[in-house]
């Protein structure tokens, strides 16, 4: 099943705080934090599935999210970066 796309580009998203057991392809210091998306690059196979090489039919879409450093580290750095982060991993921050 494959997801639709949720988010726009640069609409403001949080990294879910979610603590599953297992590989899921989200950096510890992104969790909790607010990006902007930068592009969507599309639907993709399952991350978690495909970190072990196993086959599925879960699609999810794929979002380039932009973060500033100042954000995540805080201070007046204007250095970003950019990670690759599946839909199911983003929500519209709160407030």
């Amino acid at each position: 099943m494959a997801e639709t796309q949720e988010f726009s580009i640069g609409q403001m998203v949080r990294v879910k705080r979610l603590w599953p057991t297992d590989h899921h392809r989200v950096p510890f210091y992104l969790k909790g934090k607010i990006g902007q998306v930068a592009t969507c690059l599309g639907p993709v196979e399952n991350p978690e599935l495909t970190a072990y090489f196993k086959k599925s039919s879960d699609q999810h879409i794929l979002y380039r999210v932009r973060f500033t450093h100042a954000h995540l580290w805080g201070g007046s750095q204007t250095d970003e970066i950019y990670a690759d982060l599946a839909g199911k991993w983003l929500c519209e921050p709160e407030g």
